[in-house]
């Protein structure tokens, strides 16, 4: 009993110090220091800066979802956008369908299937791949410092488990404190942890992580000798950690195709998603309406092409006297012949449409985006 409450309590995960981590200043010669700040490593650990949506109240006006460029002041809700996938979580019970739920795959895996490595920071394309290429998100800084995880990312009261309201599985009913406290930061806590662990399977050899150094997947300065230790300490439970994890990282790599195929059977349904979701899917897949097209005419252009050799070789079967003669032969003939004409037309009669709505669609979109801006910097004086 005791090994499995080590196993469940959401303590920080390890307690080795991984090189490279913490900057470390450089005082120059015969210059007094800089007046220390109180946990001047730990907000070094942050980015520059990070882009969130924020509402805001200017001259009695309510602007909602404002898209600002800050300063990382609020690091615990800084932390809910750069982990959190809920997206991901909505559509939990249908994952299976993009994917299996495993670990994913090294990096030196990814490179052999083709898989060109793309960096991003937005943690719900994480492990998502599609033909020729798979997204992944460099290991932020500062979940390789466990004083961060015990300062932002673990109960303060996780030294007793017992009385910690984020350990216990049934917070009190009708406590809506006690809801919120036992939700915060484990679920923080979990996403956190099942990013770090995604590491551990994705580097698993010195090659793999020399494609992460190389990629930039890791913070500079990590040895591999420093990573190693680390996923050493990571790993001395395992399978019984995952029980720690966001219920994402149940499943490795996930094929945005089947992705955006979810998002559009909700958004069809419209009880959860709506027209965003059946237009844009999870992840649109188009940066221009020329790629839109192409992709939508390729497999028309396909087909085309056997329609034409079906037509050949009936117009070949006509001209011999065994079929000339043969009226199943020449009904299915005027039937195909009629088909090669309607049907690729009316294929690119739907492309063209669909294509139109999106255009309809993305210019309402951006017109309604443009007057909440607009009216949003009238209001900051401009």
């Amino acid at each position: 009993m005791a090994a499995q409450n080590e196993h469940e309590s959401f303590q920080a995960p390890f307690q080795a110090v991984v090189q490279g981590v913490v900057f470390q200043e450089v005082q120059e010669a015969g210059v007094a220091p800089a007046p220390a700040r109180e946990n001047q490593p730990l907000i070094e650990l942050m980015p520059a800066s990070t882009r969130s949506k924020k509402d805001f109240v200017l001259n009695g006006q309510q602007h909602r979802g404002i898209d600002v460029i800050e300063r990382v002041v609020d690091i615990i809700r800084f932390l809910e956008k750069d982990l959190s996938v809920p997206r991901l979580n909505d559509i939990h019970d249908e994952l299976w369908v993009a994917g299996r739920p495993m670990p994913p795959r090294p990096l030196h895996y990814q490179l052999a299937a083709s898989r060109a490595i793309t960096l991003t920071e937005d943690i719900h394309l994480h492990l998502v791949w599609e033909p020729g290429r798979i997204f992944l998100k460099p290991l932020p800084r500062y979940l390789l410092s466990s004083d961060f995880w015990t300062k932002h990312l673990v109960c303060p009261q996780v030294e007793d488990t017992r009385s910690c309201p984020c350990f216990r599985p049934n917070p009190e009913p009708g406590n809506p404190v006690a809801q919120q406290a036992s939700c915060g930061r484990r679920e923080m806590y979990k996403c956190a942890y099942g990013l770090l662990l995604s590491f551990t399977a994705l580097i698993q050899y010195e090659s793999d992580y020399n494609i992460a150094t190389d990629h930039h997947l890791i913070p500079n300065g990590v040895k591999w000798q420093s990573w190693r230790e680390l996923s050493q300490e990571l790993l001395e439970h395992s399978p019984y950690n995952t029980a720690r994890v966001n219920k994402r990282y149940q499943f490795g790599e996930l094929r945005v195709g089947r992705l955006n195929k979810i998002y559009r059977i909700r958004g069809l349904l419209a009880a959860a998603g709506g027209l965003d979701d059946f237009m844009r899917g999870y992840k649109f897949e188009f940066a221009t309406y020329g790629q839109q097209l192409e992709a939508y005419l390729a497999p028309i252009l396909a087909a085309t092409a056997y329609i034409l050799l079906v037509l050949t070789a009936m117009q070949v079967g006509l001209g011999t006297d065994t079929l000339r003669e043969s009226l199943p032969f020449q009904n299915a003939s005027y039937g195909f012949t009629v088909f090669s004409i309607l049907g690729p037309l009316t294929l690119a009669a739907v492309v063209a449409v669909t294509v139109v709505l999106f255009a309809i669609f993305n210019y309402q979109s951006t017109k309604a985006f443009f007057r909440r801006r607009m009216a949003f910097y009238r209001g900051l004086g401009h």
